[in-house]
């Protein structure tokens, strides 16, 4: 097989080679003074036929090249040296990772420079990492079905992110102890995952410190703990290495919810993707994967910003491996907009903004979007120099493709009774469920071997607001709790008043399943409280309590009494106000609502999650 791969892969570079590659020829034009370097890497691997494979991936590397870079500055210099030297023992694999952490901060990021790998990239650190990499792909059994341009993109490249480049160490020959305890064992594995589970042996077992609370100390926090990127940053790491071929895919914005999730994903030869990390969510407008190959994006035209997403070229569209897409047409008039931009872009609401998630050209008033996620709402936007502003209104894209412009009728209106300014999920729910069926309880005796039951909560706020549970018995205890015998209750807070409604102070009782129990009375709501079958209040004397006022654990996105709030809908050149209210108790009531819009409630007084919302056939839905 391998000779016939060799066969076809000389015919294939001579017919090459008879064509000028003007992307790579570009790429050494842009190189400068380090061409010499890239020539003798190319001239390095040209000399003999068995080095036809090398050759092919020089060509890979350098063609793709431009746009590649490492972020230096002397506090991101600071922040390596101070971690290598609470951290000795790190490996390149752990390096690339924590060395790659402080590039998302904006600050960091703003005040570095770039490092371009086709300026500075030495011909010895190309040339002894394609030897390794060629040499694994043909020495790893398990990738005889893995192709040369999977291989290029997916076991090739040198850089994950903008991490600095490191000198070869140990871990860059990971895929031949693996190989080797195969050998010893005779084991032919049947995926990728049983390489996976060899690698992790390897690597993984030692490096568990720097998962959780690393200490960091010129970090913001001091302390870090990893979270999706990092995981997959230390992954593809550590997988590539292994022989293991692998990539990062990304939603770069919720489209129902906020923030942004990555995961990597695995090159079975014979499968599409192998998700070790499942997409939690299936409500994305867009999946993308981080390639070292150059892919479209809009070209600048020095007049018109273009959004960070598509300001390099290194993100792929797969939205199509993850969900059903629709391609729809995005009409407007540009009269109307005073301005023909270049291209327009289709945004998602994401943590209180829009946000552009995906891009076409501008062709005479109408753009075409291919491989859009469904049942979602889009906004059309383009750039007027550093400004955006949408074409028109809101578009809702049903579960057929077809898209629904959010046209608001001012001329009919309606009342809108809102409860919270963003959605529920399951999860949330249970939280207010595990409240129902507890009881309140007094006792003089601290471990209530003579309780008496004073309540029972048989519901809980609905949107995880608060509730108060009156309590008629006038007699004084000096020992309070809430119980449910063998379940978990979750609290957000819990307060006992007196007959003039002041909260009662008192000391925190807890049982030998308590889990954390002061949070409950902290006066905070956004922290809570944990325990099985109960915990309580000591008042260290005889009080009586005339009710009891409790919150489930919540996300405080409920309407609270005293925040002030404001209605706003989406209408031809953005959001309009319908009004201001200060909540007098959990329900606001907003007359004259124009029918048919998009929605947004916002809490002025705290709070960052919010979500835009329609209202149909009498029930309001998130988006």
């Amino acid at each position: 097989m391998r000779t016939h791969l060799y066969a076809w892969l000389c015919i294939s570079f001579m017919v090459s080679c008879s064509m000028a590659d003007t992307k790579l020829e570009r790429a050494l034009q842009q190189s400068g003074s380090n061409k010499k370097e890239l020539e003798k890497v190319l001239h390095h691997f040209s000399g003999h036929p068995a080095d036809s494979l090398q050759l092919k991936a020089a060509r890979f590397l350098i063609r793709n090249m431009p746009g590649h870079y490492e972020l230096c500055s002397p506090y991101l210099s600071a922040y390596q040296k101070s971690m290598d030297s609470i951290y000795p023992a790190m490996s390149n694999v752990v390096k690339q990772t924590i060395y790659s952490i402080p590039l998302r901060i904006p600050s960091a990021h703003s005040q570095s420079t770039r490092k371009e790998d086709i300026h500075h990239i030495t011909a010895d650190y190309l040339i002894t990492h394609i030897d390794h990499a060629i040499a694994m792909w043909q020495n790893c059994f398990w990738l005889q079905g893995l192709s040369f341009e999977d291989f290029c993109e997916y076991l090739l490249p040198y850089r994950i992110a903008n991490e600095p480049l490191l000198p070869p160490d140990s871990t860059l020959g990971l895929w031949k102890e693996i190989v080797a305890d195969m050998e010893r064992y005779h084991y032919t594995p049947q995926s990728m995952v049983d390489i996976k589970h060899f690698q992790q042996d390897i690597v993984k077992n030692n490096d568990d410190i720097y998962f959780m609370n690393m200490v960091a100390p010129l970090l913001p926090q001091k302390k870090h703990t990893f979270d999706c990127i990092d995981q997959c940053h230390y992954d593809v790491a550590g997988f590539r290495p292994a022989g293991l071929p692998c990539a990062i895919d990304f939603i770069p914005d919720w489209a129902t919810r906020n923030g942004r999730h990555y995961w990597l994903v695995m090159m079975e030869p014979a499968n599409l993707n192998d998700n070790f990390s499942p997409v939690l969510n299936p409500k994305a407008a867009k999946v993308y994967r981080i390639t070292y190959s150059h892919n479209p994006v809009p070209r600048p035209n020095g007049k018109d910003s273009i959004p960070k997403l598509f300001a390099e070229p290194f993100y792929r569209d797969v939205t199509e491996h993850y969900m059903k897409v629709t391609d729809f047409k995005v009409s407007f008039d540009e009269k109307q907009i005073d301005y023909r931009p270049e291209y327009i872009y289709l945004s998602i609401f994401n943590d209180l903004e829009w946000k552009p998630v995906a891009w076409a050209k501008n062709q005479n008033g109408k753009a075409i979007f291919h491989n859009m996620g469904q049942d979602l709402i889009y906004l059309p936007v383009y750039y007027r120099g550093e400004k955006m502003k949408n074409t028109g209104y809101p578009l809702y894209v049903d579960l057929q493709g077809r898209a629904h412009e959010l046209r608001p009728d001012t001329a009919k209106t309606f009342t809108l009774r809102l409860t919270r300014k963003y959605p529920l999920t399951y999860s949330k729910l249970n939280w207010e469920k595990n409240l129902k069926g507890c009881y309140i309880e007094a006792s003089n005796q601290a471990d209530f071997s003579t309780p008496d039951t004073l309540g029972r909560i048989s519901e809980s706020h609905p949107a995880l607001g608060w509730s108060t549970l009156p309590v008629s018995s006038r007699k004084p205890y000096r020992y309070w709790r809430i119980s449910k015998a063998g379940r978990f209750i979750e609290l957000g807070e819990l307060q006992f008043l007196d007959e003039s409604g002041r909260k009662l102070k008192g000391q925190t009782l807890v049982n030998g399943d308590t889990l954390t129990a002061t949070p409950a009375f902290d006066g905070n709501i956004l922290t809570y409280s944990t325990a099985r079958s109960w915990f309580g209040i000591d008042f260290g004397k005889k009080v009586t309590v005339r009710a009891v006022r409790y919150i489930s654990r919540t996300d405080g996105n409920a309407i609270f009494p005293g925040d002030r709030y404001e209605l706003a809908y989406f209408g031809r050149d953005g959001w309009r106000t319908i009004g201001y209210q200060e909540a007098t108790d959990d329900v606001l009531v907003f007359n004259d609502a124009p029918s048919g819009a998009l929605y947004w409630l916002k809490n002025l007084s705290e709070g960052k999650e919010e979500r835009i919302f329609t209202y149909e056939k009498g029930r309001i839905r998130f988006w």
